[in-house]
């Protein structure tokens, strides 16, 4: 008897939830899809706006505070942490667009067999992060050390250890911000994301501004994240109603299925996390701090520009998943037109305001203490605008799960890139790695552009 009465609850609950969740459809199904897609580039345009505003804060106010070397050291002990806070892991997109699916398509029991077993995957992933990263430190303590002049080896150590935990729980809070979208409400996944990135980030300024050490520094920042992550859980308790305890179940084949189609997305932000970090270890290794300070800080100057031009796309992340679940492809077709025309714009302006005001404000910026190279500057410019029209428009591969084929190319890529950028590097001097990276964006965003191509005919 009280099976049964436990049962007919749910199946009440379950009703419930599909009765507050009517799709629409043809001309009010576009119009609300462009009310929410506004809703979401409004948050992206604060989000961004206030990520890059701290990007410009971060680097005058840890000089200040540090010194430029200490910066630099700084900056080579977050590079790995640092990306794998931002990146999503793979199973994070391809799960939350199953989720969604499941949700557009009022399947919610679905939903949940989802969601737990992309938990299991992502702590599975988070094991091996670890593992890794303990055996890359047993193996490689002496050289990496090797790099710092100022902090001991003490001090590596625990702060690596501090950034790496902070990295993860940073992973931990991305998925599960990412479950706003079955609400229709990507707006709000949008907003924590973003407050999770850049208070504990303000945290870390503000400690170091009031004198903390490296160490310190690093601590209020986890502890700031921490909170975070477990005041959002709160909230995505009272909110996403369909996450019910009771109807929680998993399988072998659901999770081997999600970690299979995690691979394509997890190869995307290893490449990047691959670029990124290993030409600035790589920089570190044949030159000193100062020119990692220096390499970075400009890297991370001329990047604001995908920033800023990849709301273009990502803005309809959670539109062009409920469309492909709906096979609405006409409004996946708008869309597309969209994107393309808003990121060749928004590429050219920014572009055009770099080469205007780049040179004048980073010296500003900088308050002198970093040298403005004329090459290294240009390069990083025409890499990072290449970079932005790929970043806006692989949301149609990345919202469809249709990644493999891509994520290939570009892993391979990437490799080939930093090859001939150390090549070039000898020559030139650092500048050779954003140079072939230039070369390396060329040739994705055409990949890209035919992918999608491809992908549109086959629908």
């Amino acid at each position: 008897m009280n099976g049964a009465k436990h049962v007919s609850i749910h199946r009440r609950d379950f009703h419930a939830l599909r009765e507050n969740d009517p799709i629409q459809s043809g001309a009010e199904e576009v119009k609300a899809s462009n009310r929410r897609v506004s809703k979401v580039i409004v948050s992206m345009l604060m989000s961004n706006g206030l990520t890059i505003l701290l990007q410009l804060l971060m680097v005058p106010v840890l000089i200040w505070a540090w010194g430029a070397p200490l910066f630099g050291e700084w900056i080579i002990l977050y590079t790995i942490p640092g990306y794998l806070s931002l990146t999503d892991f793979g199973i994070i997109a391809s799960s939350n667009n199953k989720i969604e699916a499941h949700c557009a398509r009022k399947r919610y029991l679905s939903a949940n067999r989802t969601y737990l077993s992309s938990v299991l995957v992502l702590f599975a992933m988070l094991s091996l992060v670890v593992f890794v990263g303990a055996l890359i430190w047993a193996v490689f303590r002496v050289q990496f050390v090797g790099l710092f002049e100022i902090l001991s080896e003490s001090d590596v150590l625990t702060v690596a250890i501090l950034l790496f935990v902070d990295a993860l729980l940073m992973l931990v809070l991305n998925h599960h911000s990412a479950l706003y979208r079955t609400l229709g409400k990507f707006d709000l996944t949008v907003n924590w994301q973003a407050l999770g990135r850049v208070v504990p980030l303000a945290g870390l300024c503000f400690a170091a501004a009031l004198g903390a050490n490296i160490l310190w520094a690093a601590l209020t920042m986890l502890m700031l994240r921490t909170t975070l992550f477990l005041v959002m859980m709160n909230s995505i308790r009272r909110h996403v109603k369909w996450i019910k305890i009771a109807w929680l179940r998993t399988s072998r084949k659901e999770v081997t299925n999600l970690a299979s189609g995690a691979i394509g997305f997890m190869t995307l932000p290893l490449s990047n996390m691959i670029y990124l970090h290993v030409t600035t270890l790589v920089v570190a290794a044949i030159s000193n701090p100062l020119m990692v300070a220096t390499f970075s800080t400009m890297r991370t100057f001329t990047r604001m520009i995908p920033q800023f031009v990849a709301i273009a796309g990502r803005s309809r992340w959670s539109e062009i998943s409920k469309a492909n679940a709906r096979g609405d492809h006409a409004l996946i077709a708008g869309m597309k037109k969209s994107v393309l025309t808003q990121t060749v714009l928004l590429t050219g302006v920014a572009a055009l305001g770099y080469i205007l005001l780049g040179k004048i404000f980073y010296r500003f910026w900088t308050g002198g203490e970093l040298p403005f190279d004329p090459l290294l500057f240009y390069a990083l410019l025409i890499n990072a605008t290449l970079i932005a029209c790929y970043y806006s428009l692989e949301v149609f591969l990345l919202a469809t799960n249709k990644v493999k084929g891509y994520a290939t190319v570009f892993l391979v890529i990437t490799f080939l890139q930093i090859v001939a950028g150390y090549g070039l590097s000898k020559i030139i001097g650092v500048a050779g790695f954003p140079i072939m990276g230039a070369v390396g964006a060329l040739t994705i965003c055409s990949v890209l552009i035919a992918k999608v191509a491809s992908a549109a005919k086959n629908r």
